[in-house]
């Protein structure tokens, strides 16, 4: 074989190769999906998968709508429930309600080997405790965690076995809107409960 088609043969991978698409490496987070009882496939040491950019993206369009995964968005992935798996949770401004913009937080977890999501959409620039207290087209909240001691999840919180990560969202107007995970859920079968100072 001459060297000028072993050339044009190298030239024609390479560049299938490039321009080829590109994803990332989610190969140690990806899961083959829940069983006919909505149970995540355990790894071999008995915990479940962690949260795959995957599943939470689907997520993102079955709670937040098609066009949800295209609005610009922060994500957070961790421990938030205290279980030893990664979790994530994703923030946006939606701005499809018809009421206006809201900030859409997405909590997707893998808890108990069982896939729990859910959806909270904070109004702006309302009155309300359960809102932001400013919209800026230009700079949406910040979607951040922190963690707080037992002390205070027990004298503040008033619950000792809630987690003890808070994820906040922040538009430095106002006190951040803070949700904690607890194991058992409230009257609304919630498992993320909204805490505000």
């Amino acid at each position: 074989m001459n060297t000028q088609k072993i050339l044009s043969g190298l030239v024609v991978a390479c560049v299938t190769v490039m321009i080829g698409p590109v994803y990332a490496d989610d190969s140690k987070t990806a899961m083959e999906g829940p069983d006919k009882n909505g149970v995540w496939e355990l790894n071999a040491n008995g915990k479940a998968d962690p949260v795959s950019s995957a599943q939470m993206y689907g997520q993102m369009r079955y709670q937040g709508g098609q066009d949800a995964q295209n609005y610009r968005h922060q994500i957070l992935a961790g421990d938030f429930t205290c279980d030893g798996v990664l979790d994530r949770i994703t923030g946006w401004v939606d701005l499809a309600s018809p009421e206006g913009p809201h900030f859409a937080l997405l909590f997707v977890t893998n808890h108990g080997g069982v896939e729990q999501s859910e959806i909270r959409y904070i109004p702006f620039e309302s009155s309300e405790q359960f809102a932001l207290c400013l919209y800026d087209e230009t700079a949406p909240p910040v979607l951040s965690w922190q963690e707080n001691s037992m002390e205070y999840m027990s004298e503040i919180m008033g619950d000792a076995d809630m987690c003890n990560f808070a994820i906040r969202i922040d538009d430095f107007m106002c006190d951040a809107p803070q949700f904690f995970y607890s194991e058992t859920p409230d009257q609304n079968g919630d498992h993320w409960m909204f805490f505000r100072n």
